[in-house]
């Protein structure tokens, strides 16, 4: 990233793009919409789940993490999003984890590891 940006202007920057470019997206589906409770109490702590922490936050903490580390060092770390949301789901939702999620957790941590060693 350059320096002469700061993580959160690049961030407020993305999500100002993303809105006009989804809106229209999102209008095609106003039926839809129609139907959502939007006023209960789990849709508003979803959409601001969504929107604050797993959207905004973790998009501000990748932009912090490319300040501190050279890009292809921090691009190999973006493997490890699968597995941390994998992860989140068993924890919060009580999904299973099979067994081809661990042989793929093995080959994210080998790839991982032997890039930033060797690479």
């Amino acid at each position: 990233m350059s320096p002469e940006y700061d993580g959160l202007q690049v961030t407020f920057l993305a999500t100002v793009v993303a809105l006009v470019c989804l809106t229209p997206v999102v209008g095609i589906q106003h039926r839809v919409l129609q139907t959502v409770a939007w006023g209960s109490p789990h849709v508003i702590l979803s959409i601001f789940y969504l929107g604050a922490v797993s959207t905004a936050l973790a998009f501000f903490l990748w932009n912090q993490g490319l300040r501190h580390f050279n890009s292809p060092a921090s691009g190999i770390f973006f493997l490890i999003q699968p597995v941390v949301g994998s992860l989140l789901g068993w924890w919060c939702l009580q999904e299973p984890l099979s067994g081809g999620f661990f042989v793929g957790l093995g080959l994210i941590l080998l790839s991982v590891l032997v890039t930033y060693r060797f690479g």
